[in-house]
């Protein structure tokens, strides 16, 4: 597994430091660190987002060309060859022509995907005054009431996020995965996710605070997690940022990602790293895990997979890693940082669509889980399909508008 460089201290240092590109191959069914591997500590310096690279080559096809007379030789040199060096010669093909063909003809979801991977490459937040500000409440919410988000980015394009001083819509929520990504063997990493609320975890100033999806305080308690408790005292760079499912039958927060650890913050680290450092964590502070008077609820961090066929299957088909129902699929490519909102760039699937979409049996506990009125993906989210094709459709008239506009310049 590739480890970016060490994790950012909480100063206000606005350097920036590009990170090598570990090629190393990460395992095969989970990412959960063997317990004795010691990773280096974190160094007290703070970076920028690093850069991270979506970029996979095509693979070519090289042919023998077909056999010509001496005039249709002749004729095709005379159609395509020039002595020009200009870029937008009218005897050249269009210069968006292929551009064109090339975006029209892919997934929707899956340009949105390749467009947030590389806008997150030049992304220069404030995020470590971000998750200070959140961490100590150094903030006033009413200035910050704002509208709703659409659901999705109806538009097409990116949409520039601000990074809100408040605790609504914090979290990193996904999409209904309609479109299976090209790269998904290689490039993305499965969460299996019980039943339970999704809450947002903030321990500061010696108590641990839970916030709901909207932003509503909705439990404090004391923790063992750093910045949790009073007795650990209340320096102001020592807190905890987490996102949590909370089962409420079990008492347990169940971890799928962390943001800040112990004053450092992750936000701009990619998810391998994050999902394997939050399992490091917890390796060596065993005492989350366990109920007290200190820390009354469990948190404990839910098992990580590679996305390959025989992983898949063998995580659905065995016994589930927590005592609740399973709620879902979570995938997350592995490169792209936490980005509060809605993103293409995880993936949302229920257990008994897995059949359908990646063609993968499931046990029938997971089947049984259908709705009595389930009649196929493309009619139970009908809704998300044709939202889906109003957008790539969209997408190839913007296209075909630019490319007529830019003929008709000649």
């Amino acid at each position: 597994m590739s480890h970016p460089t060490a994790p950012h201290t909480m100063t206000n240092d606005g350097s920036s430091h590009p990170i090598p590109n570990n090629k190393a191959k990460p395992p095969e069914l989970e990412l959960n660190l063997r317990p004795g591997v010691h990773m280096s500590p974190p160094r007290a310096t703070a970076r920028s987002p690093p850069g991270l690279s979506s970029h996979s080559p095509g693979n070519s096809m090289v042919g023998s060309p077909p056999t010509r007379g001496m005039d249709d030789l002749a004729d095709c040199f005379a159609g395509s060859f020039t002595v020009t060096n200009a870029p937008n010669d009218i005897n050249r093909p269009h210069p968006r022509f292929a551009q064109y063909k090339m975006k029209s003809s892919g997934s929707n979801q899956e340009h949105r995907r390749k467009r947030l991977l590389d806008h997150q490459k030049g992304k220069r937040d404030d995020l470590v005054n971000h998750a200070r500000a959140l961490a100590m409440g150094d903030f006033d919410e009413e200035k910050d009431e704002e509208e709703e988000e659409e659901e999705m980015d109806t538009s097409g394009e990116i949409r520039q996020r601000k990074l809100r001083k408040t605790y609504k819509n914090q979290l990193m929520l996904s999409e209904w995965l309609v479109e299976v990504p090209e790269d998904l063997e290689k490039n993305w990493l499965l969460l299996l996710c019980p039943e339970g609320r999704r809450n947002f975890v903030v321990a500061a100033n010696g108590s641990t605070k839970v916030f709901s999806k909207s932003g509503k305080q909705v439990k404090s308690f004391p923790s063992n997690l750093p910045g949790g408790n009073r007795n650990q005292g209340r320096a102001r760079n020592k807190y905890t940022i987490l996102d949590c499912i909370y089962s409420e039958s079990n008492g347990i927060f169940y971890i799928l990602d962390m943001m800040c650890w112990d004053g450092y913050q992750y936000y701009d680290c990619d998810t391998e790293f994050r999902l394997s450092w939050v399992q490091q964590k917890f390796i060596e502070n065993q005492d989350l895990r366990v109920r007290s008077r200190i820390n009354p609820y469990s948190f404990q961090p839910l098992p990580v997979y590679q996305c390959k066929k025989e992983s898949i299957a063998d995580a659905l088909n065995s016994p589930m890693p927590f005592n609740d129902h399973l709620d879902g699929l979570l995938i997350y490519h592995k490169e792209v940082h936490y980005m509060p909102g809605k993103t293409p760039l995880v993936g949302w699937i229920k257990g008994y669509m897995v059949p359908e979409l990646l063609d993968i049996q499931v046990c029938e506990d997971l089947m049984d889980q259908r709705p009595a009125d389930y009649g196929g993906m493309k009619t139970y989210l009908k809704k998300t399909y044709d939202r889906v094709e109003r957008l790539k459709k969209a997408d190839e008239d913007r296209l075909r508008a630019d490319l007529e506009m830019m003929e008709g310049g000649h």
